[in-house]
């Protein structure tokens, strides 16, 4: 059984964990075979290689079909309770999503009950969660590390305003982890990439000694060749370099 290994050096969101693992795996029609197992209508996933900085990745988008409404912490909660996956993948899902709800609720000083995504991101959370657990399960991982993460620099644009990055919700995530800060200009970390690191990371540290088996790059929808952003999965026969 391998170990996963995170490269999150230039940053880490959901779709960017998709599409890593997607890529490692050879697994995009396992994903959409899971996706569509979900509870849920109005959306479809697109998982395409892009070229990023002369790197040919994997990008994995979740187009909406039809309008989405509100969702608050409870609905998606029923979602994942309702989704035919096994017990751990449910069980994952509802502590990411629970983290999450958690860290909006500390920022925004409100109760867990109130927190709300909105519309077509709470598809987006729902899909990047589910979907990161569920291939995690399949890759049949023992043992999961990440190096430190980069956060970013400079400032985002949220509905409540100009913040500096990291944004509120990440800093209250990144509690607890290993983090750092590159001149990037732009927020490199998102909550839904950061929680789920936060879940699964067993520790935190440099590539570990060991046979590759396979690696897979994952980029964003706001990777460009100027600021080529992306994480890499890399399968990591442990064993195999002890013995060696």
């Amino acid at each position: 059984m391998p170990t996963l290994y995170l490269d999150c050096a230039t940053g880490v969101s959901g779709d960017m964990l998709l599409a890593a693992l997607c890529d490692a795996g050879r697994l995009c029609p396992f994903l959409e075979e899971q996706a569509a197992l979900l509870p849920l209508q109005g959306f479809r996933l697109e998982c395409a290689e892009a070229r990023v900085a002369g790197i040919v990745t994997r990008r994995v988008r979740v187009l909406q079909t039809l309008s989405q409404p509100l969702r608050h912490l409870a609905e998606l909660t029923a979602i994942v309770e309702a989704a035919p996956f096994s017990e751990r993948v449910r069980k994952e899902a509802l502590a990411v999503l629970k983290l999450l709800g958690e860290a909006e609720a500390r920022v925004h000083g409100m109760p867990l009950d109130q927190v709300h995504f909105h519309e077509i991101g709470a598809v987006d959370t729902l899909v990047d969660v589910t979907g990161t657990l569920l291939l995690v399960e399949k890759l049949g991982v023992t043992r999961i590390l990440a190096s430190a993460v980069n956060l970013g620099s400079g400032f985002v644009d949220m509905a409540h305003g100009r913040f500096p990055v990291p944004a509120p919700a990440c800093a209250e995530l990144s509690k607890g982890m290993k983090t750092f800060s590159t001149e990037l200009g732009m927020e490199a970390a998102t909550p839904t990439g950061l929680a789920l690191v936060k879940r699964l990371a067993q520790g935190y540290g440099p590539l570990p000694a060991g046979t590759v088996q396979a690696v897979g790059y994952g980029s964003g929808t706001r990777s460009t060749d100027e600021r080529p952003t992306f994480v890499r999965a890399f399968l990591i026969d442990e064993e195999e370099g002890d013995a060696a």
